[in-house]
């Protein structure tokens, strides 16, 4: 028998935002399912007539308006006696606040490597030098002021873009920051399988990770991409699937806003994600599906955007603290993507900028009371993650500093505001 329980979004969560309970298992089918929330008992039904791998799934919807505090989630297999056969738990934590976010940031996306040499080059050199041991050390830095939701950015680098390549003659020379079996190329850094070690600390904090499905090519969702994501998928899977921390899947590619790519890229992304939700659906059910856009230009992709919206899980927008002038403003592009998100079914969070650029270009962090007057302006965001916490945050003591002494000053910067709070 397989049982599994997912929350979307994760804890901690406000009391305004209705969480979506995704439960499902494979086996021999039990007389009836039983949900129970904090428990009360909140659904029991039959069960569904399974999916082609097995999977009988299903969503509930809770309301946690009148709760707050630690409140645990139970799933439950039941005989026709009304035993339990198997069941599954997560723990929720509910904060009483009046907006929809937690108003603090829950996570961050975790780059293994910096795409841009220019970008990172305040940070690559050293984290390049990063063991397992540190990794994990990072991990329990994002714990230790409460950013619990880790993204991992990529898991192959392939520097090539849509239109441009031509992978399907030439075959994927990309390269892995993992010991694939798919492709031979690997990226030249220090840890042999920093995924392995990032997971394995995440479980034992309770954390929820997600793994970067990419780089097959900047924002190219071909068939052809699909078809190397559904295949690395299958095999981070296989190697990894076994972590309780791993959450969902994120899709490396990003997209711009208008989806102007390329004449096709509307209807080509809708129909990768519609794709890779197959595939999501014969692996794991309850697994949330993420995509991270940026947020110039959406009206001009209205309709693409209303259909891709019920493909996706999450989406998690970027960009709303330097729109261009001619287009929509922030409160008005916020409001345009939750409605969005609203009509699809998707959830909305927030992928927050906390650096600022250099004159070579290079990334910096950017001051920690920016950060918050952004985070009390994005109250109506399920989620707040940032990017990054590689090379722009740093723990006091930690054994290296990719970024330098101001990442270790925003760190401390960040943990005194929200401790004060």
């Amino acid at each position: 028998m397989e049982i599994s329980l997912k929350l979307l979004p994760v804890s901690p969560v406000s009391r305004r935002v209705p969480v979506d309970v995704r439960y499902a298992f494979r086996g021999t089918a039990p007389a009836e399912l039983r949900l129970t929330l904090a428990g009360r008992e909140v659904m029991r039904r039959k069960p569904g007539e399974p999916n082609a791998a097995g999977w009988s799934s299903g969503v509930r919807k809770l309301d946690l308006n009148r709760l707050s505090g630690r409140a645990e989630v139970k799933f439950e297999l039941l005989d026709e006696r009304g035993g339990v056969i198997a069941d599954a738990v997560q723990v929720l934590e509910i904060v009483d606040a009046e907006s929809r976010s937690t108003g603090r940031i829950d996570g961050a996306w975790c780059g293994l490597y910096h795409w841009s040499e220019e970008e990172g080059r305040l940070w690559n050199a050293e984290l390049k030098r990063f063991t397992a041991a540190d990794w994990r050390e990072l991990v329990r830095s994002m714990h230790g002021i409460g950013m619990d939701v880790i993204v991992l950015q990529e898991l192959f680098r392939n520097q090539e873009y849509y239109g441009r390549h031509r992978i399907p003659e030439t075959g994927y020379r990309g390269r892995a920051f993992y010991p694939s079996e798919l492709f031979p190329g690997r990226m030249e850094i220090g840890c042999g399988d920093p995924v392995e070690a990032v997971l394995s600390a995440a479980d034992e904090l309770g954390m929820s990770v997600f793994p970067g499905i990419g780089m097959y090519a900047w924002f190219d969702f071909t068939p052809e991409s699909l078809d190397w994501h559904c295949r690395t998928a299958r095999e981070v899977w296989k190697r990894y699937g076994h972590h309780r921390s791993f959450y969902g899947w994120y899709i490396s590619e990003e997209v711009f806003g208008d989806l102007n790519r390329g004449t096709k890229t509307p209807e080509e992304i809708v129909a990768f994600f519609r794709g890779f939700g197959k595939l999501r659906d014969e692996l794991d059910p309850t697994l949330p599906v993420m995509l991270a856009p940026n947020c110039f230009g959406v009206t001009s992709a209205l309709g693409s955007w209303k259909l891709l919206a019920r493909e996706l899980d999450i989406l998690c927008p970027f960009g709303f603290n330097r729109m261009p002038e001619e287009d929509l403003a922030p409160e008005q592009a916020i409001a345009l993507m939750q409605s969005i998100a609203d009509e699809g079914g998707a959830h909305l969070w927030l992928d927050m900028e906390i650096f600022l650029f250099k004159d070579d270009m290079a990334l910096y962090p950017r001051p920690a009371d920016e950060i918050f007057h952004e985070l009390e302006n994005c109250r109506n965001f399920e989620k707040v993650l940032c990017y990054q916490f590689p090379g722009l945050l740093n723990a006091p003591g930690s054994r290296l500093t990719p970024g330098g002494p101001e990442t270790v000053k925003l760190y401390c910067d960040y943990r005194r505001r929200i401790h004060a709070d």
